[in-house]
């Protein structure tokens, strides 16, 4: 491709993670109210279609019907919970009054070694900086939280929107001012992150996840991506 100028970064897995994610958090939750329960039990519920971006087809308006967001996934892993045989459903929604709390606790998230010196790397080489997440409502303030802010003309996040990455309106938003043929989309799923941003008309980066489809770029660490901006624009 041209000559880049502007990179837009996923979060989960690409920049941070949280040290628990969800089957592993409802786990623990269940545990504290004396409901044991197996990850094997609990990962068909967590890893189904509880949350908005399980198709970023559907609009929020449709998935969330104007109940609260919180109040929609708790209640949807609830009701699986006591669907798969987990618990009775007032253990599960007893245990998911927790889930918000729990799951926001700035102590199970941490950034990636490398990416506070990639960051740099890339501002000092005059790229502009952008961040498009599915995430939850409170995202932007754990961005925040972590140090990112500052790094980031705009912070997209999918619960302040009306749809998930990777549909199209949502990455309008994250180009912004952007030039789609400048700007290149660096993500851990390939799916959302990459062949969104290419059906879109912006370049991709596949980054951390193993390369299983053979995308031409394609960087196992983060530190790796200026070096590989340079080598797109060849």
């Amino acid at each position: 491709m041209g000559t880049i100028k502007n990179v837009i970064f996923d979060f989960d897995m690409t920049l941070g993670f949280r040290t628990t994610m969800w089957t592993d958090t409802v786990k623990e939750l269940l545990l504290e109210n004396n409901v044991y329960a197996t990850s094997e039990q609990i990962r068909p519920v967590t890893h189904g279609g509880v949350y908005p971006w399980s198709d970023p087809a559907i609009s929020h308006a449709d998935f969330f019907k104007g109940r609260d967001w919180w109040e929609t996934v708790s209640g949807n892993i609830a009701k699986g919970l006591a669907e798969n045989g987990v618990c009775s459903l007032p253990d599960a929604e007893k245990a998911m009054k927790g889930l918000q709390d729990r799951f926001c606790d700035m102590s199970y998230w941490k950034l990636f070694p490398d990416t506070i010196g990639t960051l740099d790397a890339l501002t000092s080489q005059g790229y502009s900086l952008a961040l498009v997440s599915n995430h939850i409502p409170e995202a932007r303030e754990i961005f925040n939280n972590l140090g990112l802010g500052a790094y980031f003309s705009r912070m997209v996040i999918s619960s302040e929107e009306e749809y998930e990455k990777p549909h199209p309106e949502v990455l309008s938003k994250a180009l912004g001012n952007f030039s789609k043929d400048k700007t290149v989309l660096v993500g851990d799923n390939y799916f959302a992150d990459v062949l969104g941003a290419l059906q879109f008309g912006m370049g991709a980066v596949l980054v951390r996840k193993p390369n299983v489809t053979g995308y031409n770029y394609y960087c196992k660490t983060l530190e790796e991506l200026p070096a590989l901006l340079k080598r797109m624009q060849r």
